[in-house]
C-alpha cells in the first residue's frame, strides 16, 4: 500500500458513508456505477484536512450537506484532478416530469403569492410543490409517475425518491444558482471560473485546481446562465453594458463578461469565495503560515 493511500485510509469512514448512502438512493446508484465499470471504491471522507495535500492521485468522496456529496478523483496523468458533484438528478427518459411540475406551479401562481427575502421564496415554492405533487409508494421507480384530476388541479403522483429529486432540482434552479449551486455550498472551494464554452474549473483548499465535470456545451447555453447570475447580483449583464462587477446573495465576488465582442473565447466569469469565518491564529500556526513563537509575539 503507497503512503499516499494509507493516508486516505486514515481518514476513510466506512460506516458513515453506509450511513450516507441509506440516506440518500442517489449515492449509492453513483457509487454502484462506479465500481461496476470497473474502478476502485471510492474513500469516504467526512472533514478534509490539510495534510490531503499530499496525496496527488485522490479517489475520495465528501459530503457539503444532504443531499449534495462530491467525489475528487485522478483520471490521467498530465491532467488536472477531476471535481464531480453527485446530487439527486431526474433521468433524462423522464425530463418531460419537471416541465409538467413547473406548468402546474405556473398555473397556480397568481398575485397572492408574495415574498420579499429568499426564505420566504423558498418556502412558497414548496407550499406550490405540495399542491401539484403527491408521493404514493405505488410509484416504484425514479422518474416514474402518475397523473389524477383533482377538481381543477391535476396531481402528479410519483415516490419519494422522484419527489425529493424534484424538490432539490427545483431549488437549485428557481432559489439557488443552477449549475455551479453544489460548489457554492463547497465550504472548501475558493473560486470558480469558467472561460468559456467547455468546462467550469475550480481552485480547492485542499487539492488546489481541479477540472469539473460540468460546464456548457455551446455559447447560448453560456450566455443564458450568465445573464442568470447578473440578475442573481442584481446587477444585469448587456451587449451594451458587458462588464459586471457584482456580489451574489451568499457574498461572493463575481465577475462577468458577456459576449465574443470583447472576448475571444465568448463569455466567461470568475466567482471568488469568501469563508463563512475568518481565519484564526491557531488555524495560521497550524498550517505553518507562521510559528507559534511569531504568533506570540504579535498577540
Amino acid at each position: 500500500m503507497s503512503k499516499q493511500e494509507v493516508m486516505l485510509e486514515q481518514y476513510n469512514e466506512p460506516e458513515k458513508l453506509k450511513e450516507a448512502m441509506r440516506r440518500n438512493p442517489h449515492l449509492t446508484r453513483y457509487i454502484d456505477d462506479w465500481v461496476k465499470n470497473g474502478k476502485e471504491s471510492p474513500a469516504y471522507v467526512e472533514q478534509l484536512s490539510r495534510d490531503m495535500r499530499g496525496v496527488t492521485r485522490p479517489n475520495l468522496i465528501y459530503p457539503v450537506g444532504d443531499p449534495v456529496f462530491i467525489h475528487i478523483y485522478f483520471e490521467r496523468e498530465g491532467e488536472r484532478l477531476k471535481y464531480h458533484p453527485i446530487e439527486p438528478a431526474i433521468p433524462a427518459q423522464a425530463a418531460d416530469i419537471l416541465e409538467k411540475v413547473e406548468e402546474g406551479i405556473g398555473l397556480l401562481i397568481d398575485e397572492k403569492y408574495d415574498y420579499e427575502t429568499i426564505e420566504e421564496k423558498q418556502k412558497l415554492l414548496l407550499d406550490l410543490l405540495d399542491k401539484v405533487m403527491e408521493i404514493s409508494s405505488s410509484v416504484k421507480g425514479l422518474g416514474e409517475y402518475v397523473l389524477r384530476k383533482k377538481g381543477d388541479i391535476v396531481k402528479i403522483i410519483v415516490n419519494q425518491e422522484t419527489y425529493e429529486a424534484i424538490k432539490y432540482v427545483l431549488i437549485k434552479n428557481k432559489i439557488g444558482l443552477g449549475i455551479i449551486d453544489p460548489m457554492i455550498k463547497d465550504p472548501y472551494i475558493e473560486d470558480i471560473s469558467c472561460d468559456g464554452v467547455g468546462p467550469i474549473f475550480i481552485e480547492h483548499k485542499v487539492f488546489a485546481s481541479c477540472e469539473t465535470t460540468l460546464g456548457f456545451k455551446n455559447d447560448d447555453e453560456l450566455n443564458e446562465y450568465a445573464i442568470l447570475l447578473a440578475e442573481r447580483s442584481g446587477r444585469p449583464v448587456t451587449f451594451r453594458r458587458p462588464i459586471v462587477d457584482a456580489t451574489l446573495p451568499d457574498g461572493s465576488r463575481i465577475n462577468i463578461v458577456f459576449g465574443r465582442d470583447i472576448s475571444r473565447r465568448g463569455t466567461n466569469f470568475t466567482i471568488r469565495k469568501f469563508g463563512a469565518l475568518p481565519l484564526s491564529v491557531t488555524q495560521l500556526v497550524s498550517w505553518n503560515t507562521m510559528d507559534a513563537r511569531i504568533a506570540g509575539y504579535l498577540w
